[in-house]
Order: structure tokens, then sequence, then C-alpha cells
């Protein structure tokens, strides 16, 4: 039984590997880094050198999709998802589930629950109350942070569907030859 499931696994290794580029390949091992990792660890999961995944690590992080980050103690750089790239990628899974007008209605729902929870702790986040001493059960207090972070992320998604729209309707460029609307 072991060795069935080391041969099922390895052949579904040589198909992905087949099928997939190393560029690819690395793209989607890092949509599952959250937490740094080295090159070496990198390229072993994405079934490729550690040279060939430094090469697409760096394109990635130019491209804001990972962040190369030092920790202490260690070699070398790691890397780890950025958290634009989540933030971006949850946005857009919400205006594919949502429609805006059902999202801006959802966000002032949201924003009424938040100003509740302000208003009965008397203070502006669940970490400040917890601090201040609120008589918040845990409950409470994790379905607070549970709204804030629904409500940044709905803010998010409302605020991706502005910018889609306006690029999508001011494709020209400005004086300088840049795109228009880009501030630097």
């Amino acid at each position: 039984m072991t060795n069935d499931l080391a041969d099922v696994n390895e052949r579904v290794a040589e198909e992905w590997k087949s099928e997939t580029t190393p560029g690819e390949r690395v793209r989607t091992v890092m949509k599952r880094t959250y937490d740094p990792q080295s090159v070496a660890t990198i390229a072993e999961r994405a079934l490729t050198s550690e040279t060939t995944a430094r090469k697409h690590l760096g394109v990635l992080a130019e491209d804001g999709v990972v962040e190369a980050v030092s920790l202490p103690e260690t070699r070398g750089t790691w890397y780890k998802r950025s958290s634009r790239s989540v933030v971006l990628e949850r946005a857009g899974q919400i205006l594919d589930s949502v429609d805006v007008e059902t999202l801006s209605e959802r966000v002032t729902e949201l924003r009424e629950t938040v100003r509740e929870f302000e208003e009965q702790t008397g203070a502006e986040s669940p970490r400040a109350a917890a601090i201040a001493g609120a008589d918040l059960d845990s409950e409470a207090m994790t379905e607070w942070q549970t709204t804030r972070r629904n409500l940044k992320l709905a803010r998010a998604a409302l605020a991706l569907a502005d910018a889609t729209d306006a690029v999508e309707g001011d494709t020209g460029t400005n004086k300088h030859g840049d795109p228009a609307g880009v501030i630097g």
C-alpha cells in the first residue's frame, strides 16, 4: 500500500512537471507560501533547480507577487507570498462572487457592526479593547476582528472595481507618455 501511494505521488509529480514550465510551478508553489521559505525548499517543491527557482522568484518579486526577506540566523534570501497579492486575489474573488451594489450594501452593514463594537467597548479596535480590559468575551472579540478584516477586504474589492472601471475607461497616456492616472 505504501509503495502504491509513493508510485501515485511520483506519477502525479512527473505529470505536473511535464505539463508546466518551471516558472508556472514556482508561481503555483508561491501562491501557497505564506511563511518565508528558502530558495532550496521552493525549488524542491517546484521540481526545479535552485538557479531556475531564484530566477523566477526574482521576477515574481518585481511583479509584487512575492516578497524577499532576510531572516535572523539564516543565510540567503527567503521568499513568501506578498500580502498585497493576497489582498488583490481575495478582492478579485469577492468581485467574482458578488455584484458591486450588493457589496456596497454589505460594506455599510459591516461598518455598522464595527461601530457597534466600538461604542460598546469605548475602544477603536479589538486590541485596544483587550488592553483596556473591556468586558467582551472571546467569541465577541473574534467576531469583531473578523468583521474588521472582512470590511477591509470588501473595501479593497470595491476599490479594485473602481480602479478597474477607471483603467478600462481611460487607456490613454498623459503628456509625458506615462499611463494616464499614474502618479510619479
